[in-house]
């Protein structure tokens, strides 16, 4: 009877992890399908060559690669998050829409930088007025969000293992401090939670970061 549970209970392991296994490779998948679809929509390019795609944070990936034109390679990155396109650039000729002609890369980012830094600042100030935060700024503490783990896990991967993989389990904008909880993966050591703080300045640009493991 044991033996015939342990069999079952190993089933049982087996399928789940075969089924995390499937899950994080169709949203690896599905990352690298959104990042090329913006890529070309916004530039006009289509061929893609050596893609590399890393997990930085839970649904969140960073894909890099290179635009073949004319016979030449250009790099180009995104960054996608719960299936949605965070950021992106593209360093290399291309063929822009039509209505997108007389502007060049810059001023495209630009635009991009000032719609979200405008709600960055209306959500520090509004996280200033009130201590319990406002649902109205809650995609603008995702971009905050964004910036704080990025630090974090690249200070960690820095600093402690270059395996390093963090999770956010808990976040608080308070004034121009983003606080909450971690917890931290390695490849071959066990995992740690921790503490963290990330100061950003009144524009939402990231000053500094702290962060304590236990």
């Amino acid at each position: 009877m044991r033996k015939n549970i342990s069999i079952l209970l190993a089933l049982v392991f087996s399928v789940a992890f075969l089924f995390a296994s499937t899950v994080s490779a169709s949203e690896e998948h599905e990352a690298r399908k959104l990042c090329k679809s913006k890529i070309t929509e916004i530039y006009g390019v289509k061929q893609f060559s050596d893609l590399l795609t890393d997990q930085v944070g839970n649904h969140k990936f960073k894909i890099q690669g290179k635009v073949r034109v004319s016979n030449h390679k250009y790099p180009f990155n995104c960054k996608v998050k719960n299936g949605y396109v965070k950021s992106y650039a593209y360093n290399g000729p291309h063929d822009r829409h039509p209505e997108h002609k007389d502007d060049d890369d810059s001023n495209v980012g630009a635009a991009i930088a000032v719609g979200a830094g405008l709600a960055i600042i209306a959500a520090l100030a509004a996280s200033s007025n009130d201590d319990h935060g406002s649902s109205n700024i809650s995609s603008s503490k995702t971009v905050l969000e964004d910036d704080c783990h990025d630090m974090l896990q690249y200070r960690l991967r820095d600093e402690h293992d270059g395996t390093a993989t963090v999770r956010m389990k808990s976040s608080q904008l308070r004034g121009k401090d983003l606080k909450g909880e971690i917890k931290v993966k390695y490849l071959r050591r066990n995992d740690q939670r921790g503490s963290y703080t990330c100061h950003f300045n009144k524009n939402g640009r990231l000053l500094d970061s702290s962060y304590h493991l236990y």
